[in-house]
């Protein structure tokens, strides 16, 4: 039996935003991420939200990649086992299966954030319509997200992550969404 990955960019996209979704601070409407009515969350919430927010922006980049065809994975080495993956009515990524020799899904490596803002640099941004200075900000908002949100709130509690900053999230967060939906749906 195999996994059919054809639709890895739609899944992708829709775990975004249920991630910036989840902690009733964002909402998604219309294609668009807005700051929703905020009640007062408590402290391992907040950062249940922050660690949230960074994996959206995160995934959703990489949905992005996907759906623009611009392959960031690698294979991982011993990853052998589970079940063997397809992507039958995909052809690019079917392909991009084929030339990376990954048969498993677990073979399958979608790296860090860093190398997909890397791939995004590299080859995203110059095949889809997308201004110099918005993917200079983008590339700009997630280096500060990976700076103090991103690995701080994924690995370890930390009291003082523990509020929810709106102004952080209409500045930073919903810009950086926006701008990365707007590139999905190109």
């Amino acid at each position: 039996m195999s996994v059919d990955i054809s639709n890895i960019a739609e899944v992708n996209h829709d775990y975004a935003i249920h991630l910036a979704r989840s902690g009733d601070i964002v909402i998604y409407e219309n294609g668009t991420f807005k700051i929703a009515d905020i009640h007062k969350h408590s402290s391992f919430e907040a950062v249940d939200f922050w660690r949230n927010i960074s994996l959206s922006a995160e995934i959703l980049l990489k949905a992005c990649l996907l759906r623009h065809h611009v392959a960031f994975f690698r294979k991982r080495a011993h990853g052998e086992y589970g079940e063997k993956v397809t992507a039958h009515t995909n052809p690019w990524l079917e392909k991009t299966l084929k030339s990376l020799q990954i048969d498993y899904v677990a073979q399958i490596n979608t790296g860090t954030v860093g190398t997909a803002l890397k791939s995004a640099e590299k080859e995203l941004f110059g095949k889809v319509p997308v201004e110099p200075e918005h993917a200079s900000l983008i590339l700009q908002m997630f280096y500060i997200i990976m700076r103090t949100r991103r690995n701080r709130n994924s690995h370890f509690f930390f009291p003082n992550q523990s509020l929810i900053d709106v102004g952080e999230v209409e500045m930073l967060y919903l810009p950086l969404l926006n701008r990365l939906e707007a590139i999905y749906v190109l």
